[in-house]
């Protein structure tokens, strides 16, 4: 029953998407028109009627035809941006040249990839709230299929305004604006160029050449304070205990003395030279920026929305870098792979940004594994940031390991209002996330 059912929702959805795209919504529309006034007609024979039915078949033969006609080779080059982001419209240019003879009212569109789930994915997913719904519901499985596709379906837009006539051996630049639904890699791989009828009734989808593409959708991001790494920061210098790895040459004046070989000639204080005639540098002393990791809770098999809040929540706070006194410059992702990034070089915390994008919940939970890998990382950095998903047992163990190592950790968890948390980890409701994220003040315990 189960199969029978996919197979048949499989059909209908791809027939649904093919009919959509070739049919207009003013071709629908006459369509049901003429379906209208033929069943009217059906033993009342009103000239209105027959006339209504004449012009609507006559429109849609003629419409029918002159887009079966209708022929286009196009090749097409993207010029997209590094990466984009969940939520917010990427624009992009395409180069569009014409090959063949001259294309007259055409417009050009984005396709997405298959979002049909697999048999596997469909029999094993559940929708949420499907559990309330009734016993037919949850038997024929129509709901969770409608989810399933959204779910599956990485972007929307994509379609270019009307464009004007491309000549032969013309090229053309058209606009595509697409929002991403999802963070990983983006595969663009189906671009077709739309041709209309004059009426506006029906449209030829074709294919053109054009390479395939990708890019990485990174994370959706919340509103983070500004001050969520600095007031770490300011913790760490307050504390008793030290910070690694200086960060360069910076920081506040200390005195000035005379020149001595090998000083750096940017150091020499030229208002001093010209005033005592000798040399004289600008001693500063040394700022140091404390150093942190990011540990991401990948068990989360059972609870893959929350895991998804967690990254976004694990990307905010990356993203704050460039406006705070510290940096992190390690990620953890449930496994022992080291994401690694300097956020003072040219591309800052793009590489845990990435690796954010295409993180994956972890099937099986391997904490001690985890906490080996944070260990042999745990010398070179000043603290770490743990975000959990959910809460148990295993996570108050891990989290008082990474204290036994002498690891100052800030820790946060995605949970519910209803799941028991100790007074030292901070809470971020799943439905409240952004709101949460605003007013935590972190606190490091150790």
């Amino acid at each position: 029953m189960r199969s029978f059912l996919y197979s048949l929702y499989r059909l209908s959805t791809a027939l649904k998407f093919w009919v959509l795209r070739r049919i207009l919504p003013t071709g629908r529309g006459a369509l049901i028109a003429a379906v209208i006034s033929a069943t009217m007609l059906m033993g009342s024979p009103i000239t209105p009627l027959y006339q209504l039915f004449a012009v609507v078949l006559g429109l849609c033969s003629v419409s029918l035809v002159w887009t079966w006609c209708r022929r286009a080779r196009l090749s097409g080059t993207r010029l997209l941006p590094s990466q984009a982001a969940v939520g917010l419209p990427l624009r992009y240019d395409v180069l569009v040249t014409n090959h063949g003879r001259t294309v007259p009212h055409w417009a050009l569109q984005e396709s997405l990839q298959d979002p049909r789930p697999s048999l596997t994915q469909f029999a094993s997913a559940k929708e949420p709230g499907e559990s309330h719904r009734n016993r037919f519901d949850r038997a024929m499985g129509f709901h969770r299929w409608q989810w399933l596709v959204h779910q599956n379906q990485m972007f929307h837009g994509g379609l270019s305004a009307p464009q004007a006539t491309l000549s032969r051996h013309s090229t053309a630049h058209v606009s595509l604006t697409i929002t991403p639904h999802k963070r990983g890699r983006l595969i663009l791989d189906d671009m077709r160029v739309l041709l209309p009828d004059p009426f506006r009734l029906f449209q030829r989808a074709c294919r053109i050449d054009a390479p395939h593409d990708s890019l990485i959708v990174l994370p959706r991001r919340y509103p983070c304070s500004s001050f969520f790494l600095t007031n770490l920061s300011q913790q760490l210098h307050d504390g008793e205990f030290s910070v690694s790895q200086k960060k360069g040459q910076n920081g506040e004046f200390a005195s000035l003395r005379d020149y001595r070989r090998g000083d750096p000639l940017r150091l020499i204080h030229q208002k001093s030279w010209a005033r005592l005639g000798r040399p004289v540098v600008v001693e500063v002393e040394e700022w140091h920026r404390p150093r942190f990791a990011l540990v991401l809770d990948g068990f989360a098999a059972a609870a893959e929305s929350d895991f998804e809040i967690a990254v976004s929540i694990a990307a905010s706070i990356i993203s704050d870098i460039p406006s705070s006194d510290a940096d992190i410059d390690r990620l953890f992702l449930g496994n022992p792979k080291v994401v690694t990034a300097s956020p003072q070089q040219q591309d800052g915390p793009l590489p845990l940004l990435e690796a954010l994008a295409i993180a994956e919940v972890l099937p099986h939970e391997n904490f001690p594994l985890l906490r080996e890998a944070i260990a042999r990382q745990a010398a070179e950095v000043s603290g770490m940031l743990v975000i959990f998903t959910g809460w148990s047992d295993s996570r108050a163990q891990f989290l008082q390991d990474l204290q036994a190592l002498g690891i100052h950790a800030i820790a946060l968890s995605v949970a519910a209002p209803t799941v028991p948390l100790p007074d030292d980890v901070h809470r971020i409701r799943p439905h409240q996330a952004a709101e949460d994220l605003c007013h935590v003040v972190p606190k490091i315990h150790h």
